[in-house]
């Protein structure tokens, strides 16, 4: 999964868990794998008074902080959201936006809303810096999430749904693999089918303690499949596909279902702990 999304998911789903688990220490939060590229992770609000430039005040300097701070704050929920940008790069030529993920900032715009039971929200974009290219460690980068006013965002489609879709989806593109002999391509869908159906995982993977573990088991499941299947147009696991114009446009079209239904995966299981009102 883009590591962008993959972040504001932990971020989401970890201060849900938060507010309604006060007492539980969360000691794997602060070492989690959403975090292991970043140098540091830091929290503003950005207010504006009539024309005047907007100004930042440093709400938190890590995410553990935030984490107390949106404790303190009255928040009752976290959620996670997307719009699709789908960008006009030549006029009358769109990239659709399963394209643009694949380049940094590209893709759908997603944002978290810290939500309070009155309508009030704050709504949360981060923005990844190159900022440490020498560390020792790999984490290279700087994140600075910002929150502007926003309207509450609701919750998505709930598991059931989401899972249906995303199962068709998967299934889809593993029977165009199939018939191609991608051979690749067909084991990272089947292995995302298999997660999510709760099956042994065919191309295992270290999961840490993470935020993930804090979400229902069908919840967890779905969470694990749209990552696994955050492919889309990677051609780097199609190998080299030979395809009329007639098959590049279904590609096309599985393609872009299989990008609705992995967003809609992600959002629904990181919402999915998320307090009602």
């Amino acid at each position: 999964m883009d590591g962008e999304v993959a972040q504001l998911a932990a971020l989401a789903i970890s201060a849900n868990h938060r507010l309604t688990h006060p007492n539980d220490p969360m000691r794997w939060f602060a070492t989690q794998r959403a975090f292991a590229r970043c140098g540091s992770i830091s929290f503003d609000i950005a207010t504006k008074r009539g024309q005047a430039k907007p100004t930042r005040t440093t709400m938190a300097e890590t995410p553990p902080a935030w984490l107390d701070q949106l404790a303190r704050s009255g928040t009752k929920r976290v959620r996670l959201g997307f719009s699709r940008q789908d960008e006009d790069v030549i006029p009358g030529e769109t990239i659709p936006d399963r394209i643009a993920a694949g380049f940094a900032g590209g893709g759908s715009r997603w944002m978290m809303t810290t939500e309070t039971d009155d309508g009030r929200a704050l709504g949360w974009h981060g923005a990844w810096k190159v900022a440490y290219p020498s560390a020792r460690d790999g984490r290279i980068w700087a994140v600075r999430y910002t929150a502007t006013a926003a309207e509450p965002q609701g919750p998505g489609r709930d598991i059931d749904a989401a899972a249906t879709e995303l199962r068709h989806a998967l299934a889809e593109m593993s029977e165009f693999a199939w018939e191609r002999d991608a051979k690749a391509a067909n084991v990272r869908f089947t292995s995302a089918l298999a997660l999510l159906e709760g099956a042994p995982d065919p191309l295992p993977v270290e999961n840490p303690a993470g935020p993930a573990d804090t979400l229902s088991e069908p919840a967890r499941r779905l969470l694990r499949a749209s990552q696994r299947g955050w492919v889309f147009d990677n051609l780097e696991i199609w190998g080299k596909l030979k395809l009329d114009e007639a098959e590049w446009r279904d590609h096309a079209r599985r393609s872009e279902a299989l990008y609705d239904a992995v967003t809609a995966a992600v959002v629904a299981a990181a919402n999915s702990r998320a307090p009602k009102r």
